[in-house]
């Protein structure tokens, strides 16, 4: 049997159909795990032979994700795992819990080339944490302060001039959690926004929640840079040229401009060692350039999306790169 590469993600995500249709027509072994389908449409039988664990999990169509034929491993948006409706909470939490523990513990025991280790991706997520590393790498980073307290986010608002917007720390995760629950949800807007002075009259409502805000940063255009093993892959995302991104640019409804850009080698290399420096071989960095051209870091996404720009731009066959990587099981790290 050739050597397998694993793809962890969910059924509904589109990167990875392209992702393994791409493998494919490289004559790749590859097979994909949905965390929707575990355990309730998999069978999972490890046993611990000498020093290392063998078998693996069984999937439907007689596909099986074997742990020694595994040469590389992609995760790309693994969600929650799917148990029965009858279970009671009690029982559906420790289900979830005895999952977790046995997918965790069975990732960290794999020796393959990760695109990237699971336990890696939490904790490169962390965006407090992000925040302070890249400052201390070399980035600017904008004034942000996390708090609880009205008081507090009126003084910050204070000290930078009345210009502040506030970001959401986790996006919809939050919501995918409670819907996998059985919940129904309500549907929120996690996009990035400006604090107005309406705002400051309503802040009592963040004594339930922490909540992040950022000194708004002036913007020439936004740089999304993918790193990919050991390269890096940036386009110039123009979102100043209307109203409706100039705050976030994912809240486009209309068409804005991406072109390839030309990265100073300094911010490129400390892009690289940023990613690189969590042990991740993947991450998706939002810088701004600001009107007098200085690069300031927002965020990395270690399992962000890539394909909407490579649309956009197709010189940055971001696609290419990755699956290379997955099939030459080589790239930083």
């Amino acid at each position: 049997m050739s050597r397998q590469i694993l793809v962890f993600t969910n059924r509904n995500d589109a990167h990875s159909d392209i992702i393994i249709s791409r493998l494919n027509e490289m004559r790749q072994s590859v097979v994909r795990l949905n965390t929707d389908d575990v355990p309730q449409k998999t069978l999972i039988e490890l046993r611990l032979d000498s020093k290392s664990w063998t078998g693996g999990i069984r999937l439907g169509g007689g596909r099986v994700v074997e742990l020694s034929e595994l040469k590389s491993a992609l995760v790309r948006r693994p969600e929650g795992y799917v148990f029965p409706y009858h279970l009671d909470s009690v029982s559906r939490r420790f289900a979830d819990a005895e999952t977790r523990h046995t997918m965790g513990g069975l990732w960290e025991s794999v020796d393959c080339y990760w695109m990237s280790r699971p336990d890696v991706i939490r904790a490169a997520g962390w965006k407090p944490e992000q925040l302070q590393r890249a400052a201390r790498m070399g980035f600017e980073v904008p004034r942000t302060l996390i708090a609880t307290d009205p008081d507090a986010v009126r003084e910050f608002y204070e000290a930078c001039s009345g210009r502040i917007v506030f970001k959401s720390m986790t996006g919809p995760a939050a919501l995918a959690s409670a819907a996998r629950a059985g919940e129904s949800p309500k549907e929120v807007d996690f996009a990035a926004r400006v604090v107005t002075e309406e705002d400051l009259s309503r802040l009592e409502a963040i004594r339930i929640s922490p909540c992040l805000f950022q000194e708004h940063i002036p913007k020439s255009y936004e740089i999304r840079a993918t790193v990919i093993g050991d390269e890096i892959f940036a386009a110039e995302i123009h979102s100043q040229e209307s109203s409706e991104t100039s705050v976030d640019f994912r809240q486009a409804r209309i068409t804005i401009p991406y072109r390839r850009a030309v990265l100073p080698e300094s911010v490129e290399t400390r892009c690289l060692e940023f990613v690189h420096s969590y042990g991740l071989t993947f991450g998706a960095l939002d810088l701004v350039v600001t009107p007098d051209g200085r690069f300031v870091f927002l965020e990395n996404n270690p399992v962000g999306q890539f394909m909407f720009v490579e649309r956009k731009v197709p010189e940055l066959r971001m696609t290419d790169a990755l699956v290379a990587c997955l099939a030459r099981r080589t790239g930083a790290l």
